[in-house]
């Protein structure tokens, strides 16, 4: 049995909204964040969110934009937002916070990534589709810790192992990033494990004209093992 609770967290003078989805019973739970993309939190979220929760992860999905005061928009994002879900995940008495790992999608995968690198307790990192070319965007992210000259400087921060998936036919987030990604991880020694699907778009995750059945099973089951390995759940 999947429990869930709507959650706000302090940051600064802001409210972030989220959904905290839980396995019934005391824990302590490992825990996992979820971040969505620029599309907002959707229902597709909260069914990964709850299928987490029903594999043992506790799991805190911010549903940014949707409270008041908020971050309403992109280049409203804080390092601080970040910082604050990662405390109140250890205030949290069914979370073993020990046992943190992070997935997002899209724009989600990249604040996935700046998370890891804040957080250094963080143990595993699933990126699926992430923006990493953040270097003719960055002022959609001003107060993010990228840097103009070198934006994916801050994975040497990152002190866990990352999975991305990516579609090799991208046409949101095209599939270079994930190739930026890899470059930057070979360069700070950084763990990097990547599975790229052929002939597959963007959001292949979701429902809709870009799903695709056999990328989407494939990644679950990656994923699954990949935080159980990591974050120790059995």
């Amino acid at each position: 049995m999947v429990l869930l609770n709507e959650i706000s967290i302090q940051a600064g003078e802001v409210h972030i909204p989220g959904q905290f989805f839980y396995p019934d019973g005391d824990g302590p739970f490992a825990a996992a964040v979820l971040f969505h993309g620029s599309d907002g939190f959707k229902p597709n979220h909260g069914e990964i969110s709850h299928n987490l929760a029903e594999e043992g992860f506790a799991v805190l999905a911010p549903t940014w934009f949707g409270d008041h005061p908020l971050r309403s928009h992109w280049d409203k994002v804080h390092t601080q937002d970040l910082q604050q879900m990662a405390a109140w995940l250890e205030t949290q008495p069914n979370v073993d916070s020990d046992h943190l790992g992070c997935m997002g999608f899209s724009r989600g995968g990249g604040l996935a990534l700046i998370f890891s690198s804040l957080i250094q307790g963080t143990r595993a990192v699933v990126n699926y589709f992430g923006l990493t070319s953040w270097k003719d965007g960055l002022e959609e992210f001003p107060h993010l810790p990228l840097r103009r000259e070198d934006p994916l400087a801050f994975v040497q921060d990152i002190p866990c192992p990352i999975l991305s998936f990516h579609g090799d036919q991208d046409t949101v987030v095209p599939v270079e990033n994930t190739y930026l990604l890899d470059d930057a991880c070979r360069r700070f020694d950084v763990k990097h494990d990547l599975v790229i699907y052929p002939d597959v778009n963007h959001s292949f995750v979701w429902s809709g004209d870009k799903y695709d059945k056999t990328a989407h099973l494939d990644s679950w089951s990656k994923t699954l093992k990949f935080l159980k390995l990591n974050l120790r759940v059995s």
